[in-house]
């Protein structure tokens, strides 16, 4: 997965004429599944925007292609039956290409690179977490320090080159732990080796007002829960018990943290 050609490549590399396009890329794409049906996708947005312009060579074109496919992607989540019971408790919230958590910065302050996922860095094979809220009729991806509010959905997904365990839940700001997938256990999920990988629940968020911090942990192995809620404990106590300052967890796990606004 590791040697995969990038999105925005992939559908510049598609837009050149035949005799323009990288031989090394096309060996690629004959042995791997993945990016061709990226190419698929990518085909299908090309024409339905495009047709034959012959401007739909330029990096605009190629921006415009990828929002398309990401569109399409954000609507079909929604179909996709349901198999487990949401929690109705803190939000599970995540847009973040970072191996670690940003370091704590007032909301209002963050930057575009925390807050956006095309301007952000992200280590090769590092934890990826992507999710969105449907409000509504209406999905769109969700943003760190954002506001949401009472019967918003997310959901999310991952990418990540190895398998493991992935760990996601809340703390709000009077320091409660919000389990994602169980009311009575902070338990994580089996999570194989792959890209965008669809977690197979949404969360229905209940009418908590204030601040919460929303954490994805990734480790080879499950994590004990007295393990958890001890870091989550000291990393409070760390913060003089604003969970604004909490962001990242004392403990051996690949992390993704970020704030949620609930007025």
């Amino acid at each position: 997965m590791t040697d995969c050609v990038m999105r925005l490549e992939l559908v510049q590399w598609e837009a050149k004429p035949e005799a323009e396009r990288s031989p090394e890329a096309g060996d690629h794409l004959r042995t791997c599944d993945r990016c061709a049906a990226a190419l698929a996708e990518l085909v299908s947005a090309r024409q339905e925007l495009l047709g034959s312009d012959p401007e739909s060579q330029s990096l605009l074109a190629a921006r415009a292609i990828l929002a398309r496919v990401a569109e399409r992607r954000r609507k079909a989540w929604w179909r996709v039956p349901l198999t487990l019971t949401p929690v109705a408790a803190a939000a599970v919230v995540l847009l973040v290409m970072i191996r670690f958590s940003p370091a704590p910065t007032a909301p209002n302050k963050i930057s575009g690179a925390t807050r956006h996922v095309a301007g952000a860095v992200r280590s090769k094979g590092a934890l990826l977490v992507e999710a969105f809220c449907k409000r509504g009729d209406s999905v769109f991806p969700v943003k760190d320090g954002d506001d949401f509010v009472k019967d918003d959905r997310l959901r999310f997904a991952y990418t990540k080159d190895q398998p493991g365990v992935l760990l996601v839940f809340g703390v709000d700001d009077i320091g409660r732990v919000f389990p994602y997938y169980r009311d009575d256990a902070l338990a994580g999920v089996s999570a194989p080796a792959g890209a965008e990988v669809m977690l197979p629940d949404s969360v229905e968020l209940d009418d908590h007002h204030g601040w919460e911090r929303v954490f994805a942990l990734w480790t080879p192995a499950a994590l004990g829960e007295d393990v958890v809620r001890a870091a989550v404990a000291e990393a409070l106590a760390a913060g003089r018990g604003d969970i604004q300052q909490a962001a990242r967890l004392p403990i051996e796990a690949e992390q993704v943290s970020f704030l949620l606004r609930r007025p």
